[in-house]
């Protein structure tokens, strides 16, 4: 299972975007809208890559992937075979919605030296019952 947390944009200091340890430098989607506007000429790809909205909003990899093909204008075919399994995936996903654990919620005076004092105080009590 791979961990994911928030942090802020690295842009525009405002929204948060999902990441795990991989991501360097995040962006969220209204930073990276410019560079995902632009007018892309080839009908297969212009097939490919119309895709709705929101799973650009939701993938970071799927907004890389548009943003280098208006750039450089081509796209390998291992990137093209990614992004058609990311597609599909997320597809599927929307389909059949897997049960999502709810976030473990860690109270604020839990921590480590108040757990210990707690467990010495446990054992000091044990210890006076046995005398």
């Amino acid at each position: 299972m791979r961990i994911t947390y928030k942090q802020k944009c690295s842009r525009c200091k405002k929204n948060f975007v999902l990441v795990t340890w991989k991501n360097r430098f995040p962006l969220c989607y209204e930073c990276q809208k410019n560079d995902l506007s632009g007018e892309i000429k080839d009908p297969e790809m212009k097939k490919l890559l119309n895709l709705p909205e929101e799973y650009y909003k939701e993938s970071s990899f799927l907004r890389s992937i548009k943003i280098n093909y208006l750039k450089f204008g081509t796209l390998s075919e291992k990137q093209i075979e990614f992004f058609k399994k990311a597609v599909q995936k997320m597809k599927e996903e929307r389909e059949h919605p897997k049960v999502v654990q709810e976030p473990i919620q860690f109270e604020s005076d839990v921590s480590l030296r108040s757990l210990r004092k707690a467990q010495k105080e446990t054992k000091a009590k044990k210890s006076k019952k046995v005398e």
